[in-house]
């Protein structure tokens, strides 16, 4: 019986050795479990967000407005009336028509990584990103932060920013093209000015 323990425990370390030594397996039993969920929810994990915003407003207004004024004083009544109170009229007229419309239509495309900076107490976690993209000394940074819930990330690790509360989505760039699109410094006195 002892010989057969011993050979059993013997056995067991032999495998457990094998295990560590088995360069041609296609699992790593030192990795994590092929059951665990792999969306993003801790503190530094990495989650992709599928930015797709579009805005339209639209308003118009119009105004149109007249007045009309009539006044008479009747002349006085008798010579000596008469000389005092002459016949008078006052008329006025005013007409005042305005209008206006105003719209605006917006639409912003991206895909970015963040990163989840924190988990709070009930579950939303934060997350900031920040992409770089510079071609031909032209630089493009697009920046996003906000709150999103465990449950609206989907089954391949993306989120979709409408989903995201208290969002802060920025594009700036600098380079060449910005300069060019940018008015003068005297213009844009000018244009104060008047």
């Amino acid at each position: 019986m002892k010989m057969f323990v011993m050979g059993l425990v013997f056995g067991l370390v032999t495998i457990s050795v094998a295990q560590d030594e088995n360069p041609g397996s296609l699992w790593d039993h030192k990795s994590s479990s092929p059951f665990r969920d792999r969306v993003a929810g801790r503190e530094g994990d990495v989650i992709t967000i599928l930015v797709s915003e579009s805005s339209s407003s639209s308003f118009a207004a119009q105004t149109t407005t007249a007045k009309s004024d009539q006044n008479s004083i009747t002349k006085g009544l008798g010579p000596i009336l008469g000389n005092l109170i002459p016949a008078l009229g006052t008329g006025a007229n005013s007409t005042n028509t305005g209008q206006g419309s105003t719209t605006q239509t917006g639409r912003f495309s991206a895909r970015l990584s963040a990163v989840i900076k924190k988990v709070l107490p009930n579950g939303m976690l934060v997350i900031e990103g920040t992409r770089n993209v510079n071609v031909n000394k032209d630089l493009q940074t697009i920046k996003i932060s906000g709150l999103i819930r465990k449950d609206d990330i989907r089954s391949d690790n993306t989120v979709l920013s409408e989903s995201i509360a208290d969002a802060f989505i920025t594009a700036t760039g600098k380079g060449a093209i910005v300069d060019r699109q940018r008015r003068g410094i005297l213009t844009r006195v000018l244009d104060w000015l008047f």
